[in-house]
């Protein structure tokens, strides 16, 4: 008979402090974990590969420290393109003042002599001009440099007397009007332009009308923003209006007869109208025989005659003939007024605190901006557009035309230093 197999018994696993004590493998500590040691290696061939490629960089090798540089610089300063060490005097620090001082003059803000603010604190120069912002002008300085103080101009700046003192943007309410439209021409002129330029063509001593604004009002070729041409008397009136010196009366004179000079000094004038008189005398002595208009008795003599014909002929040609053109104080006296009020270019400018550029404006038509010159029929007139004629281009156009720095100077050219304009040579005369 088979002997009956029983089930093993199930021995429980003994737990006791030296039974799992040796189930545990003691040497584990010594043996390297592979993920440690490849970490540890990787770490050191990773610093010495970065310390390998910034040697090229540090000493400048092949022109890669460019890899270095923010942006490319402006057209102005391309030419140190590479040479960091020009303007960067010391690495990683803004640039000083002193740096831009040693090629430009940095002439004091605000930009016109007229103004008496002073900021509480003076911006430095890269604050405005940032460079590395590829071929820009640097002069176009961003509407945010100048808003941050002239938004709110009292609280940035001290003695402030000009009336635009919260000036954010450009466009209605956010500027103010232009000064000239508060001003009037005090010139003692005659001036009426819309007799120059009326509506219906017709002639005048020749000259057809309209005339054109641009048959006075001549730009400069050698200026840069095509600044007018000082309007003369010779040049711009004597042609139509040289009529209005002739100064013979009488009509003694004939095809000898001139025009008297266009000058202030009245003493010249009469000096010159009696010489006139000397020598149509000096050539027909039977002048003095002949009656002299509705007079029909003659001088008694030579001396009485010229004395006659002079003086005739000077009130005629001061009380008859200067007023068409200016406005008399008194007998053979111009009105006078201060020389440096409303009076461009000789005194004041009609915008002061800004700058305007026919030139690029040559395109448009004068009076789609002098929108009030055919019209106007006082001298007082002053025919300077007002800003709404500038909005529809300059006023939030999207095209960079509503920059602050398109009209407005920030720097004083009159205080710039009169030296020898160098380029910059680091290390070398400057």
């Amino acid at each position: 008979m088979a002997k009956e197999e029983k089930p093993l018994e199930y021995q429980r696993r003994i737990r006791d402090t030296k039974g799992v004590a040796q189930r545990l493998d003691l040497d584990y500590l010594k043996r390297p974990a592979l993920m440690l040691v490849l970490r540890k290696r990787i770490t050191w061939i990773a610093v010495g590969v970065a310390a390998l490629l910034s040697v090229p960089l540090v000493v400048g090798i092949g022109g890669s420290r460019r890899t270095l540089s923010t942006g490319p610089l402006s057209s102005s300063h391309a030419v140190f393109e590479g040479r960091c060490e020009v303007c960067h005097a010391q690495a990683f620090s803004r640039i000083p003042d002193a740096a831009c001082e040693r090629c430009h003059d940095g002439a004091a803000h605000p930009a016109n002599l007229v103004d008496t603010a002073r900021a509480n604190v003076t911006p430095a120069c890269a604050e405005c001009h940032m460079e590395h912002n590829g071929a820009v002008r640097l002069g176009q300085v961003a509407n945010s440099n100048c808003t941050r103080c002239h938004g709110n101009l009292n609280a940035h700046a001290r003695n402030v007397k000009i009336r635009g003192v919260e000036v954010s943007a450009f466009r209605e309410r956010s500027h103010p009007a232009f000064s000239a439209a508060s001003v009037r021409d005090i010139r003692p002129l005659q001036l009426n332009h819309k007799k120059h330029m009326p509506d219906q063509p017709s002639m005048f001593r020749g000259m057809k009308l309209p005339m054109k604004c641009t048959d006075c009002h001549v730009t400069d070729l050698a200026s840069p923003t095509g600044a007018l041409i000082p309007m003369t008397f010779e040049k711009n009136c004597k042609p139509c209006h040289a009529q209005e010196l002739q100064f013979d009366i009488y009509q003694v004179l004939g095809a000898k007869a001139t025009a008297s000079p266009h000058t202030r000094d009245a003493n010249t004038i009469k000096q010159f109208i009696s010489n006139a008189y000397h020598d149509a005398l000096a050539a027909d002595p039977t002048l003095p025989r002949k009656p002299l208009g509705n007079d029909l008795n003659a001088q008694p003599g030579a001396d009485a005659w010229i004395a006659k014909v002079t003086q005739d002929s000077y009130n005629y040609l001061f009380e008859k003939k200067c007023p068409y053109c200016h406005q008399m104080e008194s007998y053979a006296v111009v009105k006078k007024v201060d020389p440096t009020s409303g009076r461009y270019p000789e005194g004041k400018p009609w915008l002061e605190r800004s700058e305007f550029s026919h030139r690029s404006h040559r395109e448009v038509e004068c009076d789609s901006c002098h929108v009030n010159a055919r019209t106007s029929t006082k001298t007082e007139d002053v025919l300077i557009p007002e800003m709404k004629s500038c909005l529809p281009c300059h006023g939030d156009s999207r095209a960079g035309l509503d920059r602050c720095s398109e009209c407005h100077l920030y720097h004083n050219r009159s205080l710039e230093k009169e030296h020898e304009r160098l380029p910059h040579n680091a290390g070398g005369p400057r």
